[in-house]
């Protein structure tokens, strides 16, 4: 994987939200609402089943085919909202 050539976004997307325990009116059950949630990193899988966001990506700078990434979100294409595509920028002087 050439990780300059996978897309950096974030992605909204709805999840499933619990509600307080106990007894709860039925009037305030039936106005239960969505989460509505983000993740930010390099989308590694697009397509029509889910998108996956990685949130972490390293190489083994001797072994390019050693890579590996972290923090990983697959969210059902259904659930998407919205995919921003952010743009990425290099500081040097850090």
């Amino acid at each position: 994987m050439k990780i300059d050539e996978i897309p950096m976004v974030r992605v909204t997307w709805m999840d499933a939200r619990d509600m307080e325990t106990g007894w709860i009116a039925i009037k305030d059950i039936l106005k239960a609402p969505l989460a509505e949630c983000q993740d930010v990193g390099w989308m590694v899988v697009n397509n029509d089943e889910k998108v996956v966001v990685m949130r972490s990506w390293a190489l083994d700078e001797e072994k390019e085919e050693d890579q590996e990434g972290g923090g990983a979100t697959a969210i059902p294409k259904c659930w998407v909202k919205k995919i921003e595509y952010l743009g990425v920028s290099r500081h040097d002087n850090i």
